[in-house]
């Protein structure tokens, strides 16, 4: 099992049969692009930390990404085979028509998400005119805002958005008050009041059926090695049930990840947040219903012209199969 640093340029240039996918690598590794989990991690690094991948006969490489606005560059380039990011960023990507690739499942299909602001806001309607920390214009951060602050009154065009990096420097800045709000995971929900930081709508109560991490891979790497997308779901699929089914465990791993202990609010606020609401599948599901509402939404809200072909845009055969191999 291997793990790198994607850095945060991505080289101007990689190889043309990379960049055209006729590189797929060894038939027996699939490699990911992921964000760095914190809190989650409990569920999205159980597989990898019992080593169900191994079980299953493949090899994953997970490519750490140090921002959303990575993800899908990474995945048009040829880096990764797949990556777990938002669905909406890969909707608003393919009506351009820049990249070939399918949702084969997914990590989280629940949001844990906030609207974060400085101690004198204290309502979404607050925030018009009001700067916000997002990562790039169409990755999650900054979509899910749009959403929940138009649910609010609130248009996103009154806002300065500003790049914020990664999730803790996005919170980090509200904290510091070099920006008026923020876009980030409900991580840091427990520290807010602490740190001066009020939580001004949690994305499960405002779009409770927004999803989070869909698994997105590139179609010529899903047909040259169709083997290595279903191990790879499979492994998921044990390491999310071992979770739930194990939640000190699980504990245990998100407070390693974190840097802290395992009673730390911290860490046991997001665990009760994903079993309590069972924002993960243990399926490792496209979630189709889930999909589809988000579709629609963003069409609503004009950053799809209409909704998004999911016939075209989902394969669920990886995720199938997966579910139809014996448990080792």
């Amino acid at each position: 099992m291997k793990r790198r640093l994607l850095p945060l340029v991505l080289a101007a240039v990689l190889a043309a049969a990379v960049a055209c996918g006729t590189a797929a690598g060894d038939q027996s590794t699939w490699k990911v692009g992921v964000l760095q989990c914190s809190t989650d991690c409990g569920f999205l690094r159980m597989a990898e930390e019992k080593g169900f991948f191994g079980k299953y006969g493949v090899n994953v490489e997970f490519v750490t990404l140090q921002s959303a606005s990575q993800a899908l560059p990474a995945l048009a380039s040829g880096e990764v085979d797949a990556v777990e990011q938002n669905a909406g960023a890969f909707f608003i990507a393919s009506e351009r028509g820049n990249l070939n690739a399918s949702i084969i499942g997914s990590t989280m299909i629940g949001l844990p998400w906030a609207i974060y602001a400085k101690k004198d806001i204290t309502s979404l309607g607050q925030l018009k005119g009001k700067s916000i920390a997002i990562s790039s214009p169409t990755a999650l951060p900054a979509v899910i805002a749009k959403v929940m602050l138009a649910r609010a009154g609130v248009s996103p065009q009154s806002m300065p958005q500003l790049n914020g990096g990664g999730n803790a420097d996005r919170y980090r800045a509200v904290v510091a008050g070099t920006v008026d709000s923020a876009s980030s995971p409900a991580d840091y929900v427990p520290r807010a009041a602490k740190d001066g930081v009020n939580v001004l709508a949690l994305a499960s109560d405002v779009v409770p059926d927004y999803p989070r991490y869909s698994i997105i891979a590139r179609n010529d790497r899903l047909a040259a090695k169709p083997q290595a997308a279903a191990r790879y779901l499979a492994g998921l699929m044990d390491g999310f049930r071992y979770a739930y089914a194990h939640p000190d465990e699980a504990l245990a791993l998100a407070a390693k990840e974190a840097g802290t202990t395992a009673d730390d609010p911290y860490v046991t606020y997001m665990q009760d947040l994903i079993a309590g609401k069972k924002l993960v599948d243990p399926d490792a599901g496209v979630a189709m219903p889930r999909l589809t509402y988000l579709s629609t939404l963003l069409a609503k809200s004009s950053q799809l012209a209409k909704p998004a072909d999911l016939a075209k845009l989902v394969n669920d055969r990886p995720q199938r199969e997966a579910l139809a191999m014996p448990r080792p």
